[in-house]
């Protein structure tokens, strides 16, 4: 993952009692972390915590806890905390009150960009997206689900497709690209495919990022939503409309799994994200895949809830930003991710 300036933006927490939980990243002593109630800091009411008084820092293992005094909400007193196959009908289950965002030099860094960053900008892009052959402003066109409409992003700013049209714009040398939204929330794979031609191909883009998954996985009593093969033929239909478009790039967005405890979470979003990988090398179109770098954040001690903001399948202002340099990364080398 991109770590611009060595410095870690916006990570999430959800504390549970005095459990010490894991930086990303180890943390630079000599720059302690800054910990705060929302992921802008010039929020109204926003709360700065002090370290000592509300959480404490330990460097040696690279983790951070709620003090017992601190004012920092305790995720133990969640109503759905610990619970198993929950339901989240008829019950509020945002984290929006338990979670905390740290900022955070990270330890061994210097202001200059990550080594892989680095490399990435050493390889040419194949074309820009500025204006087209035809003179046409270049169109970016999300479409998906709710993730993809924006879901529980706090603000605008962090969602991950404007995050994205920014990186974009800072690096495009042929003129801005402008944002189209051609998102729905709860739609599946096969709802975009109706869509395509009309929403989505009649606009002429040209770029078009493609996030389907996390309500295909939803498990009922019959099986999920949409099982991975019928999900994988939808995305290759939907390749083949937008590949009638001159110049027009397409990405897949792999899903990040739901929370594994609710209980429509099928527990094959790793399917569903092979699905994509397969498809994208098939079909030689770009992948951003969100839900490897997902597991890794799971792995080194993330927590399905310090990822979700709604404790079940749409990701907060940090969990946006996985899914944003996920896209970046794939800007920065889409040489290799030729159509």
């Amino acid at each position: 993952m991109m770590r611009p300036h060595g410095r870690q933006q916006n990570e999430a927490f959800v504390f549970v009692g005095e459990t010490a939980m894991p930086f990303r990243y180890p943390p630079d002593r000599a720059e302690p972390p800054t910990l705060r109630s929302q992921a802008d800091a010039s929020c109204s009411g926003v709360v700065a915590y002090e370290e000592g008084a509300d959480y404490l820092v330990d460097y040696e293992r690279g983790t951070i806890r709620r003090t017992q005094r601190s004012r920092i909400p305790d995720g133990a007193l969640h109503p759905l905390h610990g619970a198993v196959r929950f339901d989240h009908t008829n019950i509020e289950c945002s984290n929006r009150a338990y979670t905390v965002y740290a900022d955070y030099r990270i330890a061994g860094t210097d202001d200059g960009e990550t080594p892989a960053l680095e490399q990435a900008r050493g390889v040419k892009p194949r074309r820009r997206l500025g204006k087209g052959k035809d003179g046409r402003d270049a169109v970016y066109v999300v479409l998906g689900d709710s993730i993809s409409a924006g879901g529980d992003a706090s603000d605008e700013k962090y969602m991950y497709f404007n995050r994205f049209l920014n990186y974009v714009n800072e690096r495009d040398e042929g003129g801005a690209v402008r944002l189209i939204n051609k998102s729905l929330g709860g739609e599946t794979s096969a709802g975009g495919l109706k869509r395509i031609r009309e929403d989505v191909a009649a606009l002429r883009p040209t770029l078009v990022s493609i996030a389907y998954g996390m309500n295909d996985q939803n498990l009922y009593e019959a099986g999920p939503e949409v099982d991975p093969a019928a999900y994988a033929s939808h995305l290759r239909a939907m390749i083949a409309c937008l590949r009638e478009i001159p110049e027009c790039e397409i990405v897949l967005v792999t899903p990040c799994p739901p929370h594994p405890d609710w209980k429509h979470a099928s527990g094959r979003s790793g399917e569903y994200a092979d699905a994509v990988l397969r498809l994208a090398a098939e079909c030689g179109v770009g992948v951003a895949d969100v839900h490897a770098a997902w597991l890794r954040e799971l792995a080194a001690g993330k927590t399905p809830d310090c990822l979700l903001l709604n404790h079940i399948n749409h990701p907060n202002d940090y969990g946006h930003q996985i899914y944003y340099e996920t896209l970046a990364e794939w800007f920065e080398t889409r040489e290799t991710h030729s159509i």
